[in-house]
């Protein structure tokens, strides 16, 4: 059976008038190479970089494969990168005009290579953190990359310039709290103001937590920090920020009324010169449209629920997980997108050897083990400056195959027109979308199944990926 990296120029939403999603080329590479984990990394219109790994050519070192296509599909150029083979690629960061890739072992070892994705010339720098230290969550900033790390049950920053290898710690502090009961969720990076936000969890008691969001200037220097707990008696479950303009925040994110890791609803919070304007939470089960991607039955069912739930002044609880996507701001408030996604399982068979009676004995047993993440829907919505949400949107995704860390499956074309247009693969088909800032959905279409490139081929699986390209183009691709 002979698989293939098959891609498709895409385009979409051009004018008005264009109701539909159209494939304009369509180009396949036989995967017998040796080369394996293609991933494609786009940079607007100078292209794309097609990044593979050989690990059979020599028993010492892989060789990294970059090699880069114009806007025709067409292969420009090559470069080829040898690394020890003791180093796994751990971490991508794309800005505008790089790729940052992290190869780390398992002793602390670490390879930054930063490469141009025009002339494939690359900076190479190599270092080592300290024992027992795991770094992830690769983010930069100018000359620095950004890390997650814990060393001795204390969270901190790390700095590493990837031109010099110069390195920098940053303590995770928060005022009056023990070192030890801080966890950093995760950071984020403002390029364009040149700000860093780190979101960090307290653990207050067995089952309460408080979040605290800081903010960290390009130097890594403390410019304040907020409890957002202390104005919300919910537990935020994630948390992302956006810089309306000097002085004014917003973040966004969901909530649980438990201590888990599953959402119940949405929250949104406005800071206002370094203080905390207003918290407001949105349950899942009093959104408009949260359910309309299920059966009308199911939907049926669970407005039941609600009743019986009102009846007796109770509010109904549902849980997800939600992948959220940065918010998109506009002249009258923001949008907020998320995809909802559940951990599956499998069930496993093992043998041991177990003793009887004296003997030892083969036994068969079974466990249940991690399957990947299964998405099934998404819900966008539109909050107004004051935090109030005005619509919302629901609507299905079914990818065909599920990831074992979070992904994002939805992409989003260019946000500065009148309506956020989205597309995203569904099973083996291509879906479109267009919802204008009111609220009105403008185009919602699906394309037909995608073909492979011969005639009286048999597919057995088939591609799961589209991303905004540039313009009005979105590049599709995977395997079939």
């Amino acid at each position: 059976m002979l698989k293939y990296l098959a891609l498709f120029l895409c385009v979409s939403f051009i004018g008005q008038a264009q109701t539909e999603l159209t494939y304009e080329k369509r180009i396949e590479f036989e995967l017998k190479d040796d080369y394996e984990d293609e991933n494609i990394l786009e940079f607007g219109e100078m292209g794309f970089v097609v990044e593979s790994v050989n690990k059979k050519i020599s028993k010492s070192e892989n060789v990294w494969r970059y090699e880069l296509f114009n806007t025709e599909l067409e292969k420009v150029k090559e470069k080829n990168i040898k690394l020890d083979n003791k180093f796994w690629l751990d971490e991508t960061y794309l800005s505008d005009n790089r790729i940052y890739n992290l190869f780390s072992d398992k002793k602390g070892n670490y390879t930054i290579l930063s490469i141009d994705p025009i002339s494939l010339e690359y900076e190479k720098t190599t270092g080592v953190v300290p024992k027992k230290a795991r770094i992830t969550d690769m983010a930069i900033l100018g000359d620095y990359a950004f890390f997650n790390a814990k060393i001795k049950k204390e969270s901190l920053l790390i700095t590493i310039n990837w031109k010099t290898g110069k390195q920098k710690f940053i303590p995770v502090n928060v005022k009056d709290v023990n070192p030890k009961k801080i966890a950093v969720e995760n950071f984020q990076i403002l390029e364009d103001s040149k700000e860093v936000f780190v979101f960090v969890k307290v653990i207050e008691a067995k089952r309460e937590s408080d979040i605290y969001v800081i903010q960290l200037n390009a130097e890594g220097k403390k410019v304040k920090e907020y409890n957002l707990s202390g104005r919300l008696k919910e537990n935020i479950v994630s948390i992302s920020a956006s810089r309306v303009k000097e002085g004014i925040y917003n973040f966004t994110g969901t909530y649980s009324t438990r201590f888990n890791a599953l959402s119940e609803g949405l929250f949104f919070c406005q800071v206002k010169n370094r203080k905390i304007d207003f918290i407001k939470t949105y349950s899942f089960a009093d959104l408009e449209e949260f359910f309309s991607y299920l059966p009308k039955k199911k939907q049926e069912k669970i407005e039941k629920k609600k009743l019986k739930k009102a009846a007796k002044d109770k509010e109904l609880i549902v849980n997800y997980r939600i992948a959220e996507h940065n918010v998109v701001l506009l002249e009258d408030g923001s949008l907020f997108l998320g995809e909802a996604y559940y951990a599956t399982t499998r069930r496993e068979s093992y043998t041991e050897t177990v003793m009887v009676n004296g003997v030892s004995q083969s036994r068969t047993s079974y466990r249940s083990v991690f399957d990947g993440f299964q998405y099934t829907h998404a819900v966008l919505g539109k909050f107004d400056t004051e935090g109030n949400l005005l619509w919302d949107k629901s609507f299905e995704m079914w990818p065909s195959y599920k990831p074992y860390s979070i992904k994002r499956f939805i992409s989003i074309a260019e946000k500065k027109q009148n309506s956020i247009k989205m597309v995203f693969a569904n099973r083996n088909r291509i879906v479109s979308k267009s919802v204008d800032f009111d609220g009105e959905v403008l185009l919602d279409n699906e394309s037909d199944e995608i073909e492979t490139g011969y005639s009286g081929d048999k597919e057995k699986s088939s591609f799961s990926n589209i991303d905004f390209w540039y313009d009005n183009y979105f590049l599709a691709y995977g395997t079939q």
